[in-house]
Order: C-alpha cells, then structure tokens, then sequence
C-alpha cells in the first residue's frame, strides 16, 4: 500500500487497519456535519415562515368564508336598497 520509503511501515494486524479506517470514517462524517451545521438554522427559519403564512392563510380563509364576512361584503358592494317599495303607476 505505501511505497518503500517513506517510513511508514505497514499494519500487520488487519484488526489495526479496521479500526485506522474506522476512525477516518468518523471524522469525515463529523466534518460534514459541521459543515452543513449554518444552513440549519437557514432551513428552521424558511420552514417557520412557511407555517406562518400557511396558518395565516387559514385564518384568513376561516374569516373570509366561514363567519359570514363575505356576505356582508356582498351586501355592501351591491346597488343599495331602497327601504321603501318602488311605486308603479299604470
């Protein structure tokens, strides 16, 4: 694996190069996390602001639609009514 001279001997123990690989696996895995760790924040952020506005959404639907308000919206913007029936002469 290493070539000759560069004083690095070789493992015998298969066990030792197991536990040598092992070891590099975990610190590149701990490396990435940390790595990946400013952009948490970034992606709890993005998702609290799409709940926000979903739930906003909702609310706004509830009272649009469910406690009436858009009736009397259309009550207000239609032609007003005369409190007094319209007298037809022949």
């Amino acid at each position: 694996m290493n070539p000759h001279g560069h004083g690095k001997p070789e493992p015998v123990d298969p066990e030792h190069l197991v536990r040598m690989l092992e070891m590099e696996l975990t610190q590149q895995r701990a490396a990435r996390r940390q790595a990946g760790a400013p952009y948490r924040s970034f992606r709890l952020a993005g998702f609290t602001f799409l709940a926000a506005v979903i739930l906003g959404a909702l609310l706004a639907f509830y009272y649009v639609f469910y406690s009436g308000r858009l009736d009397d919206f259309r009550n207000r913007t239609g032609e007003p009514q005369s409190p007094t029936p319209a007298v037809i002469r022949p």
